[in-house]
């Protein structure tokens, strides 16, 4: 026990641990003993792999064009069609802590390691998951090494009894971590407004109000592509449902833009021309964000958005674009520019879980899994994510399909 703890803080959870974890509860013997019907079983396997593993394919797809202005993407990679190494000449975020930490094609970056945390406390704890149990487990036993940085302050607040873990996000910087969040959706599948809540509630450590309605309603919208019958339409509803007047005000805008355009060109001149974010209020029913004047940046300098009333706004907007189809949900997203990983880590997540693991081309998913399996195994961590779900009671079978 005392050589898995001091592991558990060097990525041992992300590997041994998960793995583990889900050998011991294979999918197969769980579902045997609980009256599922298999069919439910098996979508419901398909979509929670495709969420999962479509979040990590666009945060490795992404990392290299992060920070950059759509423009300056296109010229430094006209044929981008597919994973490319994050070393190469027109990147400039590079690998590292808080970014990848191996240069090859196909290497997640700090979204997807989070995520793997998010994912063990899941797997680690049962409910209720929220923030007065999440900070604690995560400073004893994450590895903050690949951490971004700004959301360990917050971790450390707590830990020096500075502000309480659920008011934690009350003080602390907004914007980033949007990425983080699929394990909540894969274990409340086809629940939508448990997933909402069970997302607010952990997300507090970060998060003040308005970022915590953002980031619910796109967990909201990911639980509810596990249903019966929905649409790319349907998932925008169930967004839009979930938020509160700004939220509902910032996502519709993007909405209209993404189905108004007829090309990515259009797309991205007028989301950069009405979305992007500069300031903004931390109220559920404040005013609209001032507006970040769109600038043509061509060299090598960091040009980016991290506030949620941006980021998940510009994510729903090459979801509702892509309409279905991987290619052109993932390219649109990591060629947009600004925050490219994890925006699309969502915009991948909402297709993933409409269509299934089956939606990813298979040179996709084996790349991902293969670049990233010395450090961790995203397919077993997602088959144990599965197993626990069903382990907690907490998908709605009766509302998958």
């Amino acid at each position: 026990m005392k050589n898995i703890l001091i592991q558990s803080r060097r990525g041992f959870l992300k590997t041994t641990a998960l793995t583990a974890f889900g050998a011991a509860l294979a999918p197969s013997n769980l579902f045997a003993s609980v009256a599922i019907d298999p069919d439910a079983i098996k979508i419901y396997r398909s979509k929670a792999m495709g969420c999962f593993m479509g979040a990590a394919i666009a945060d490795a797809m992404g990392g290299p064009t992060e920070g950059q202005h759509y423009l300056r993407i296109a010229k430094e990679f006209p044929d981008f069609q597919d994973y490319i190494p994050h070393n190469t000449s027109g990147s400039f975020i590079g690998q590292g802590p808080g970014r990848a930490l191996e240069p090859e094609a196909g290497n997640i970056t700090d979204d997807t390691y989070i995520r793997m945390d998010l994912a063990a406390y899941m797997l680690q704890t049962n409910p209720p998951y929220n923030a007065v149990s999440f900070a604690p487990w995560l400073l004893k036993n994450a590895d903050f090494s690949n951490w971004w940085h700004v959301a360990v302050k917050a971790l450390k607040r707590i830990e020096n009894g500075e502000v309480s873990p659920e008011d934690a996000g009350l003080k602390h910087q907004q914007g980033g971590g949007g990425g983080w969040w699929q394990p909540v959706a894969m274990l409340y599948a086809g629940d939508p407004e448990k997933a909402s809540e069970v997302t607010t509630a952990m997300c507090k450590i970060w998060k003040a109000p308005l970022e915590q309605d953002i980031l619910s309603s796109v967990v909201a919208g990911q639980a509810a592509a596990f249903k019966k019958g929905a649409t790319v339409d349907s998932i925008v509803q169930a967004i839009l449902d979930d938020s509160g007047p700004l939220a509902k005000k910032l996502f519709t805008r993007a909405v209209e833009i993404a189905q108004q355009a007829k090309s990515t060109t259009q797309l991205y001149e007028n989301l950069y021309k009405n979305c992007l974010v500069k300031h903004c209020t931390t109220e559920v029913d404040g005013p609209m964000p001032e507006r970040e004047e769109p600038q043509i940046v061509m060299e090598k300098k960091i040009y980016n958005g991290i506030l949620f009333a941006e980021q998940q706004p510009l994510a729903l907007a090459y979801f509702v674009y892509g309409q279905g189809d991987p290619y052109k949900t993932v390219l649109t997203g990591v060629k947009a520019g600004r925050d490219t990983d994890s925006n699309t880590c969502n915009s991948a997540s909402w297709l993933g879980a409409l269509g299934g693991m089956e939606v990813w081309p298979k040179k996709w998913v084996t790349t991902v899994q293969e670049a990233n399996l010395k450090r961790m195994d995203l397919i077993k961590t997602g088959e144990a994510l599965i197993a626990k779900g069903i382990g907690n009671k907490t998908i709605l079978f009766d509302q998958i399909g």
